[in-house]
């Protein structure tokens, strides 16, 4: 057998596993994947990956310091770095060597002497996306460039076929003479380029493109098989160092049932790139340890490859936690591979605080507080939470965060329609109602919006577009808007993905209702009109109703088709309904999704734990959609728990929950806390007094206090609405409001209270300490206190309240930790 070796192996020689008496684990078996290779045409090649397997259990990509050969040269030849190609028909076995153990694999090859043509859509197009020519910033603009206009990404192969074969006088692509193709030598840079050179002469690009030239412009056939769908290997992989590399393989499926190798016109990116660099052949190397999800991209189809690349660390020792449920035991399984050790427990005091806003958006009373942290028993935290989600501030809480997301604003709703919407809100919260009836009634609603308030969800949407988009990123957590316009250029999204989706909702019409009067004071019934289409703009195509991922829905004429959507939204075969929402509940006890932001899920955006996420929605769907449930067992997680103090192992992890998130209160938190704590009641609007910023109804409803710590209008679905930027508007209210200001001075607030009842200056401090930052002073912070309190030029009064100005602007008090 004849191996070779080239100089880019040359550069993966330095990966070679050295021997076991070194300290190394011994290579102990190699394998080739995938398994079943078939080559067909003179054109084809194939990529194969070769495996080391070790004796410690790990594994190592070898495929590049492999030696190759092939049994028959005659029927197979194989290039340095396992690229087959075909020589004649017959079958084959290739061999990868390393050390003194090899691998081998049996290969197909036909059809050799079968001149098959340039394929338009399945070739010269991902040709030129591989190339970079149709991307947004280069040829692929609606405008194009210099004249030349390509689909973005190929989204069109009909409009890049005209531009292609039939424009510019035959100089784009001359038949007669291929070589002078301007596609060719300005790609090249043979001649000037603006975008500079795509490709080279020897690149598969340029001899697809060449071929397809040659061969006369041929368009795509009618029959030709579709796209069905990538297949990538592998699909997941950890690697430790020494390794710092992988080989990825990328397969093609047709519907005809064909298979293509296409790894070298696929895209490859990474999810994060400050851990890994992936090249245009489909090698993934290494920058720094950690998890990595590796998105690759053909056609309209997309399919990822997640590596882990591990270093062993210096002195690390796993601290083996201990698990309170399945939570604990998938993030500590991760943090474990990872090498991170996740922080102590929370103590009683952090707990209590962080829980209580959490669950009930306000923090504990000092009464509520001590009763907690003289409580011994084992259990206290368990009944703790029991306790705080059947009070009504949770009710009233959690409803703010629908609301904010549903558009409850009078602006969308009328202003008696956003006051029924929010009450009807409050009532599915405050009954628990399981979430896939919630959001069948939100979706299939109808009628006045002030007698059936879920109607109002159609106020804010006015069009099958944004209920699509409303819909799909709400409850699938999916933003589809980017395939309104073209194929989406970085996920499986199409435009026909998109208008399929939109049509369910193309019979959606609005008419007025009784109480229609002033700007915002206006009532309007939702009917369903039979007629309603969408039509695809590109193609002019009557529109299905088509779930995502899914055929097109089985809808009767004249049915109402929003009722084959929420069958869809709640059933099992939906991969995105109970993940997006336990993803939600989860953004909302943490700070940040498991899949963040909580309402962009894609394949280039994965999850901190996949495995988390499917265990919570499993979770979710078997206890019926019962989110009082969820929220219970992720509070009842020793990760949930956790403190956010970090340790020498965890301090840069920001993603894998090994310690909790310190975030800044939200408005209605905040604000409510400083009337919780100075016992004075902020005078909301017209609402009743003693009514709090969590329970406010309209989004319409605002003051400055509120806006500048980041309420949201309301008025779009996306959770990013709400601001959680610290901003110098911010620090101006905390130490110059009028808010903070006039609370603190307000002669009947706490400090009055505790004044007149008599309490010393020890007492006072520990008050408000307790109050606003949830846990006893300090000695010195106690002895600072009492040392203002002393000073005869200052009244006790005076300095109570420059106490508690001070409390108001600690970290400790406007941040969650």
């Amino acid at each position: 057998m004849i191996f070779g070796l080239t100089l880019r192996t040359a550069v993966f020689l330095a990966l070679l596993p050295t021997s076991s008496a070194n300290g190394e684990s011994a290579l102990v078996r190699l394998a080739i994947e995938p398994e079943t290779t078939v080559l067909r045409g003179s054109r084809s090649a194939s990529q194969v990956v070769v495996t080391g397997h070790y004796a410690d259990g790990s594994t190592r990509d070898l495929t590049h310091v492999a030696k190759w050969a092939s049994e028959h040269p005659d029927v197979l030849g194989v290039e340095p770095g396992g690229d087959l190609r075909p020589r004649g028909d017959g079958h084959d076995e290739v061999v990868a060597q390393v050390g003194s153990l090899e691998a081998r694999l049996l290969v197909e090859v036909r059809d050799t002497a079968t001149a098959f043509p340039t394929q338009f859509e399945h070739e010269v197009l991902p040709a030129l996306t591989k190339a970079g020519c149709n991307q947004g910033a280069c040829h692929g603009t609606p405008t194009g460039k210099n004249g030349f206009r390509l689909s973005l990404r190929g989204y069109d192969p009909s409009l890049d076929y005209r531009t292609l074969a039939r424009e510019a006088d035959a100089r784009r692509t001359n038949r007669l003479a291929p070589d002078q193709s301007l596609i060719l030598l300005k790609g090249s840079g043979a001649i000037p380029h603006q975008g500079g050179q795509r490709f080279t002469p020897s690149s598969l690009p340029y001899q697809i493109l060449r071929s397809w030239v040659i061969e006369g412009l041929q368009p795509e056939p009618q029959n030709s098989p579709a796209l069905d769908r990538i297949e990538v290997t592998p699909t997941s992989r950890v690697l430790r160092a020494p390794a710092a590399s992988q080989q990825i393989v990328v397969r093609a499926h047709f519907t005809d049932g064909s298979v293509r190798d296409v790894t070298r016109l696929a895209r490859y990116a990474a999810s994060d790139e400050t851990l890994v660099d992936v090249d245009s052949f489909g090698v993934a190397r290494r920058k720094r340890r950690g998890e990595v999800t590796v998105l690759v991209h053909f056609e309209t189809q997309v399919a990822t490859s997640r590596l882990v690349f591990v270093d062993p660390a210096t002195g690390f020792v796993w601290v083996d936690p201990p698990t309170n449920n399945f939570i604990d035991s998938c993030l500590f399984e991760k943090h474990k591979l990872l090498q991170i050790n996740p922080s102590g427990l929370a103590d009683d005091a952090m707990f209590a605080r962080r829980v209580y806003l959490d669950v009930i958006g306000i923090p504990p009373t000092p009464d509520e507080l001590r009763a907690f942290l003289a409580d011994t028993h084992a259990d206290r935290r368990a009944r703790l939470i029991d306790s705080l989600l059947a009070r009504p501030e949770y009710v009233d809480f959690w409803t703010l965060k629908w609301s904010d997301r549903l558009g409850c604003n009078q602006r969308f709703t009328g202003l008696k329609g956003a006051y029924s919407y929010h009450r009807w809100i409050h009532d599915q919260v405050a009954s628990n109602a399981p979430f896939d009836q919630f959001v069948r009634a939100l979706v299939t609603s109808k009628g006045s919006n002030y007698t059936n308030p879920p109607a109002s969800f159609y106020r804010r949407i006015r069009s099958p577009d944004e209920a699509a988009e409303s819909v799909s990123q709400l409850f699938l957590g999916v933003r589809l808007q980017c395939a309104k316009c073209h194929n989406h250029v970085a996920e499986r999204w199409t435009q026909n993905d998109y208008y399929g989706f939109a049509a369910f909702f193309s019979q959606v019409r609005y008419k007025k209702g009784p109480q229609y009067f002033a700007l915002y004071d206006k009532e309007e019934t939702v009917f369903i009109d039979p007629s309603g289409e969408v039509v695809q703009p590109r193609t002019g195509e009557k529109m299905a109703a088509k779930a995502l991922l899914s055929p097109a829905a089985p809808v009767a004429e004249g049915e109402d088709r929003r009722e084959a959507l929420a069958d869809w939204l709640v059933s099992p075969v939906n991969p995105f309904f109970a993940k997006a929402a336990v993803n939600r509940i989860w953004f909302h006890l943490f700070g940040r999704g498991i899949v963040d932001p909580v309402d962009d899920m894609r394949e280039s955006n994965p999850p901190a734990s996949a495995e988390l996420l499917q265990a919570l929605a499993d979770d979710f769907v078997s206890h019926k959609f019962d989110v009082k449930h969820t929220i219970k067992t992720i509070l009842n997680s020793r990760v949930y728990q956790l403190s956010s103090e970090p340790n020498a192992t965890n301090a840069d992890d920001a993603r894998y929950f090994s310690h909790a998130t310190v975030r800044l209160l939200s408005a209605e938190q905040l604000l409510d806390a400083v009337s919780g704590v100075t016992e004075v009641n902020e005078r909301l609007f017209h609402l009743p007094a003693g009514t709090r910023a969590a329970q406010i109804p309209d989004g319409e409803l605002s003051m400055p206090f509120l806006r500048t710590f980041g309420q949201p209008l309301r008025s779009v679905a996306c959770e990013c609405e709400r601001g959680n930027d610290t901003t110098l508007e911010q620090a101006l209210q905390l130490v110059g409001g009028r808010t903070i200001h006039d609370k603190i001075n307000a002669q009947e607030n706490c400090i009055g209270r505790l004044l007149k009842a008599g309490a010393d200056n020890s007492r006072v401090i520990e008050e408000l300490f307790l109050a606003t930052l949830g846990r006893y002073p300090s000695h010195d912070e106690r002895a600072l206190a009492l040392a203002r309190f002393s000073d005869p030029q200052v009244t006790r009064r005076g300095a109570a309240e420059d106490l508690l100005w001070s409390l108001f602007n600690h970290p400790e008090f406007l941040f969650q930790h």
